[in-house]
């Protein structure tokens, strides 16, 4: 089981049904929900020995802070981030260029598409395991 998971959307509907899986999937001991980057970056530790969560499902199109924008302001801090956490996109959207500039970020370790399902979480407990 995975020990915190943070869930970044604007969408309230989608916060609860993504919760409601986890829930239901027994997948986290703690579910942290934001409705804006800022409100999970002000969460968010960003010092070596900080307690991270283990897992952000991060929404790209977001009012005033974008999942990139987030992304963004991570990278400084990518090489202490790494394998500590991890990001999984969780969006909409299905543009193929959104997967590609998803690749393009250290942190990100796949992307899924709403609504999250049991596929979706098995493959995001895979590729934890599979983690180097």
């Amino acid at each position: 089981m995975v020990r915190k998971v943070f869930i970044i959307d604007d969408d309230d509907i989608s916060l609860y049904l993504t919760t409601l899986v986890l829930e239901q999937a027994e997948f986290a001991n703690e579910i942290c929900m934001y409705t804006s980057a800022d409100d999970a970056l002000a969460d968010l530790p960003l010092t070596p020995n900080a307690s991270l969560p283990d897992i952000i499902l991060l929404d790209l199109n977001m009012p005033h802070k974008s999942g990139w924008d987030f992304l963004d302001i991570l990278r400084p801090y990518e090489e202490v981030l790494k394998g500590k956490l991890d990001v999984f996109i969780l969006t909409s959207s299905i543009a193929v260029s959104d997967q590609e500039q998803s690749r393009e970020y250290p942190l990100v370790r796949g992307f899924l598409h709403k609504p999250i399902d049991e596929e979706s979480l098995a493959f995001v407990r895979h590729t934890r395991q599979g983690r180097a």
